[in-house]
């Protein structure tokens, strides 16, 4: 059973996070989710990794933490900020981090800034590459509105991140917390989140890095990962989970969580 601690960044931020297992189980492993997302989404793969001590997080403004009332307060930089004071106040002793999508590029950062002794390695899931990424203005603006509505957040869900049939109770979790966020955060990563370049500073990354690609993935293809994330670390290796989309976590979570314990078992 998951247990739920809020924890203070200050006075306008407080991460929610989702706890499972037995902090004495080495390493921890710490997911940061995808825009949209929240904790929640990993809990389909965390439910086969009984064995592990997880903390899951909600950044600021999404799931259900807080954040400021300010349209600038929620880039990469500042979502890895938050999670590096949270561990840091934890004071865990080896830590993973898995990170989907917007939160792999977060992962990134984390790890390229060399401030969290502890970390040992990173799994990083369909991650958003260290380069930009600057839409065209149409489709920047139509991100924009991907989940405005309940009608929008069903056709993304279906028809853009994944290439599998969700159930019924799976879209709607998924929908919840698309809806959920505030409205900085849930345009932030569209708006100037995906334009952050942050090669100069993932290349002080020194840990193993492990990247989870989906066979159908049009969001996060498997060459773009290739080039624009693999290709950026010494010794980094990918893996290609088949019949599967941009939401992995959630299509396939147990073919997930074997690629999380064969990297763990292999560092």
């Amino acid at each position: 059973m998951a247990r739920c601690k809020l924890h203070q960044i200050d006075s306008t931020t407080t991460l929610h996070t989702s706890i499972t297992g037995n902090p004495s189980s080495l390493p921890t492993l710490v997911f940061l989710h995808f825009w949209g997302g929240s904790s929640a989404t990993y809990a389909p793969l965390i439910s086969h990794l009984t064995s592990y001590h997880t903390i899951s997080i909600d950044f600021r403004g999404l799931g259900l933490s807080t954040g400021p009332d300010d349209q600038s307060a929620y880039s990469i930089k500042h979502l890895a900020l938050d999670i590096e004071d949270l561990l840091s106040k934890l004071a865990l002793r080896d830590i993973l981090l898995v990170g989907h999508s917007m939160g792999g590029k977060v992962a990134q950062l984390i790890a390229g800034r060399n401030n969290t002794p502890n970390l040992k390695g990173l799994i990083l899931i369909a991650p958003a590459p260290p380069t930009p990424l600057v839409l065209p203005d149409d489709l920047r603006e139509q991100s924009y509105t991907a989940y405005e509505t309940r009608e929008s957040c069903e056709f993304v869900i279906r028809n853009v991140l994944t290439s599998s049939t969700l159930t019924d109770e799976a879209t709607e979790a998924l929908v919840r917390d698309m809806l959920r966020g505030n409205r900085h955060a849930r345009r932030a990563w569209p708006e100037y989140g995906m334009a952050e370049d942050i090669r100069e500073e993932v290349k002080g990354m020194r840990c193993p890095v492990l990247v989870a690609a989906g066979e159908n993935d049009v969001v996060e293809t498997r060459e773009r990962l290739e080039r624009e994330v693999v290709g950026c670390y010494e010794g980094g290796e990918m893996v290609v989970v088949e019949g599967v989309g941009h939401l992995m976590v959630v299509e396939a979570p147990a073919e997930v969580a074997r690629v999380v314990e064969e990297f763990v078992a292999g560092i």
